[in-house]
C-alpha cells in the first residue's frame, strides 16, 4: 500500500469542498467522489466509509477508543496528542503507518481518493474480485473474509439497493439488519448536512477525471 495520497488524486476542483455542511456530509460527498473516479462499484467505497466510521470525517480510534469530533480543529487537535495507535478520518487510515504523522486523513476528500485507488488496483490484481481488495483492505486473515464482507455487504445494501456485489458470501440475517438501520441512519444524516444540491454535485462529479495510471 502506498503512503503518498499524492500519487493516487486525480486534479482537483477545491470549491468542491466549501460545499460540505458537516463531517457526515463531507464524508459522503468524498467517497461518492472517489467510485466515480477510480471506477469501483457504486456505493462501496460509501459502504466501507459506513463500516469504518459511520460515515464521519473527524472519526478517530485512539488505542481503539472511538471518538467523533464535530469539529475539524478539535480532531487535529486529539490526532496530535494521541499515543499509539490512531485509526482516523473517514475510512479510517492508519495515521502512524500511512499518515506517518501528517492529518492528511481527516481531510476526507483525500482519504477516499487514496482509498479507491488503492481499493481499485487491488481488484485489478486479483482479477476482478472487490472481495479480494476489501480483504486487503482490511489486512484480514482469509478466515476472517466472510465477517468483514458480512458487514460491508449489509451497509452496501442501503448505499446501493439492489446490488448484487458479495452476493454469493452467505451472512446471517439476525446482524444484517441491525448494520443495515446503522448504515441507513448515519447515510440519512449524511444527505441531511449535504443537502439535495450537495448531492447532485457529487453525482454530477465537480473534478476534472484524469488520474494518472497506478
Amino acid at each position: 500500500m502506498r503512503d503518498a495520497p499524492q500519487e493516487l488524486l486525480p486534479a482537483f476542483d477545491p470549491n468542491f469542498r466549501g460545499a460540505t455542511r458537516g463531517p457526515r456530509a463531507a464524508c459522503l460527498l468524498a467517497t461518492r467522489r472517489a467510485e466515480d473516479i477510480h471506477g469501483l462499484p457504486r456505493g462501496l467505497l460509501t459502504a466501507i466509509a459506513l463500516s469504518e466510521s459511520g460515515l464521519h470525517a473527524h472519526a478517530l480510534s485512539i488505542g481503539g477508543t472511538p471518538h467523533y469530533p464535530s469539529d475539524l480543529d478539535d480532531a487535529r487537535r486529539l490526532l496530535r496528542q494521541a499515543r499509539g495507535s490512531v485509526m482516523a478520518g473517514c475510512m479510517q487510515v492508519n495515521a502512524r503507518v500511512h499518515a506517518r504523522g501528517e492529518d492528511w486523513p481527516l481531510d476526507p476528500f483525500t482519504a477516499a481518493d487514496w482509498a479507491g485507488g488503492i481499493l481499485a488496483r487491488w481488484a485489478r490484481e486479483n482479477n476482478g474480485s472487490w472481495t479480494e481488495a476489501l480483504r486487503r483492505w482490511h489486512g484480514a486473515s482469509r478466515g476472517n473474509t466472510r465477517g468483514l464482507v458480512c458487514r460491508v455487504r449489509a451497509k452496501l445494501e442501503v448505499t446501493n439497493p439492489g446490488s448484487d456485489l458479495f452476493q454469493s458470501v452467505r451472512c446471517p440475517e439476525s446482524t444484517a439488519q441491525r448494520l443495515r438501520n446503522d448504515a441507513a441512519e448515519h447515510l440519512q444524516t449524511a444527505e441531511a448536512q449535504a443537502g439535495r444540491r450537495g448531492v447532485a454535485s457529487a453525482a454530477a462529479g465537480l473534478c476534472h477525471p484524469a488520474v494518472r495510471p497506478l
